[in-house]
């Protein structure tokens, strides 16, 4: 079972940004916060399990998806769908998101820290640089929605 909920999750981000910056998130940083935090994440408990020796703190007790909602490769770098599709984000806020998951709630605000410095735009490109995304997006697709695969991205992410 992933530790989150993808729409919970946005619902999250898009407070702490509210908070943090006094002004609404975009849709693209929402999006690209969804997918480092993913990404990141599930880096970091891949890691933890195959080098414990290699990781200043264990986190192998946690479950490597944050969320199990698919993510796409879309123009801008990777979406999550069921996210960007939602139209009222507020509704799934939860107060007690975290509750006794305190390690995993710093690691998300931490990420969330640094993506909120960054540019829309920069997180695109960084995303664009996965070989995740480079591996499942083409310019010459209709739709642009085919779905990354998980454990491609947890996989890259475990490398980093």
């Amino acid at each position: 079972m992933a530790e989150l909920n993808a729409k919970e999750l946005a619902a999250y981000i898009q407070k702490k940004y509210k908070d943090d910056k006094g002004r609404d998130i975009s849709p693209i940083k929402l999006q690209k916060s969804l997918y480092f935090l993913f990404a990141y994440w599930g880096g970091l408990v891949r890691k933890s399990k195959e080098f414990p020796n290699a990781v200043e703190e264990s986190f192998s007790e946690y479950n490597e998806y944050l969320f199990n909602e698919e993510i796409q490769a879309w123009v801008y770098g990777p979406v999550v769908p069921l996210v960007y599709h939602e139209t009222n984000l507020n509704i799934f806020y939860k107060e007690d998101l975290f509750n006794g998951k305190e390690k995993l709630k710093e690691f998300v605000d931490n990420l969330l820290n640094d993506l909120f410095e960054v540019s829309d735009f920069t997180l695109v490109d960084i995303s664009h640089r996965d070989k995740s995304w480079i591996n499942n997006f083409d310019y010459d697709d209709d739709f642009h929605d085919k779905e990354i695969n998980k454990e491609e991205i947890i996989q890259e992410y475990a490398r980093k």
